[in-house]
């Protein structure tokens, strides 16, 4: 339960984004379709099998300036959408809401005058086809669904009720079984649409886990030994490439084991925590990397770090540890957890497993003259 709602805002976070970025795909489809609508009913008097309808449409001008709006907002709200550069921006989404909210207007005027002027027989049809079109475009975001359709819909049954020659039992049920169908097909559509994002977030935040194991050390939350070795190989490549300086910071707890004879694992563990946490604190910047190489024993990746910087960031960690004063009363150092750190510099032609081993070399060089304290490897 709790792990759902952790997840929660970012499932939110999510459906937030496909919302918008789904109604810039498929808001273009539904413009489209707004523009056959209106060139059709601009047409309808050389496809109309009376010439009672043409002559119905041609008194009434206004008809043909609603046309001509929506034409033109559809046009333009296509031709912005195409030319974006980008395709995702948050902008677009909110015009393409504002387009639509736009041309839903001009839809209700347009029905408006079909039913003033008598003929209603296409405002079911064409009412009808907008609803459907419409929920198939924006089914994924109730908000800019509704805000297009429900004009329409009001729109038609107040004007049912202010000529209600055109209001029959027929035409009552019909609209009952429009929006009944309109309705369960926008639940079972949006329903869909949260479960494949669901499904999506939950894989990806899957992967992320699987990642950070293969990664991270499970205990501290620093990289691992083989997250390291990567990290490293990848340094090193780039010190070939521009010349560089790349420096290695290795570390070990002083009679660790010591530690947990004495206080035990549990204590152990979270003392092995507590110094990660040290390290990373004391660490320049992310670009340096804070690693578990097993057991007591760390590693810093130091990018663009020479042998001096190295031996600052070595005695900034040893002086931070030492103002924690985790309590060791089995070490023979100091009453309190100390370590021992050695440093290595790369020099052009050392590879990877030899820098390794000279900062390993170092650390040794460092408890045999007594611990607490950093050692540079001398070439």
């Amino acid at each position: 339960m709790s792990e759902r709602r952790r997840a929660s805002p970012n499932l939110d976070l999510r459906l937030k984004t496909m919302r918008q970025r789904a109604i810039t795909v498929s808001g273009p489809w539904f413009l489209w379709i707004n523009l056959l609508f209106c060139l059709f009913i601009l047409g309808r008097h050389y496809f109309a099998p009376s010439q009672q309808i043409a002559s119905v449409i041609a008194s009434v001008p206004i008809l043909e300036i609603l046309m001509g709006l929506i034409l033109a907002v559809s046009s333009s709200a296509i031709f912005i959408l195409r030319m974006a550069h980008d395709q995702h921006a948050e902008w677009l989404s909110k015009f393409l809401y504002g387009a639509l909210l736009c041309i839903s207007a001009l839809w209700v005027a347009c029905f408006y005058v079909f039913l003033a002027s008598g003929d209603s027989r296409i405002v079911f049809p064409f009412a009808a086809l907008l609803i459907f079109t419409a929920l198939i475009s924006l089914y994924f975001d109730g908000r800019v669904l509704l805000s297009f359709t429900l004009p329409i819909w009001i729109s038609i049954l107040v004007c049912n009720f202010i000529y209600p020659s055109d209001l029959t039992v027929l035409n009552a049920l019909l609209y009952l079984l429009l929006a009944g169908l309109f309705e369960s097909g926008r639940r079972i559509l949006r329903g869909w649409f949260v479960l494949a994002i669901s499904r999506e977030q939950e894989n990806r935040e899957l992967i992320k886990r699987l990642q950070d194991l293969a990664n991270n050390d499970p205990l501290t939350g620093i990289a691992n030994r083989r997250s390291f070795h990567l990290l490293l190989e990848k340094a090193m490549q780039r010190q070939q490439q521009c010349g560089t300086p790349l420096s290695l910071v290795m570390l070990d707890v002083d009679y660790f084991k010591k530690y947990n004879d004495h206080y035990g694992h549990q204590a152990g563990d979270e003392c092995l925590v507590k110094i990660a946490q040290c390290l990373v604190d004391a660490t320049r910047s992310t670009h340096d990397a804070v690693a578990r190489f097993g057991g007591e024993e760390f590693i810093i990746l130091l990018p663009d770090a020479v042998e001096q910087q190295a031996i600052e960031v070595a005695e900034r960690i040893r002086r931070n540890l030492q103002a924690l004063s985790i309590p060791h009363a089995a070490s023979p150092v100091m009453p309190y957890v100390t370590i021992s750190l050695g440093i290595a510099t790369l020099i052009p032609g050392t590879t990877s497993t030899r820098l390794i081993a000279q900062a390993d070399a170092a650390l040794y060089k460092a408890k045999e003259n007594g611990r607490n304290r950093w050692q540079t490897y001398q070439h």
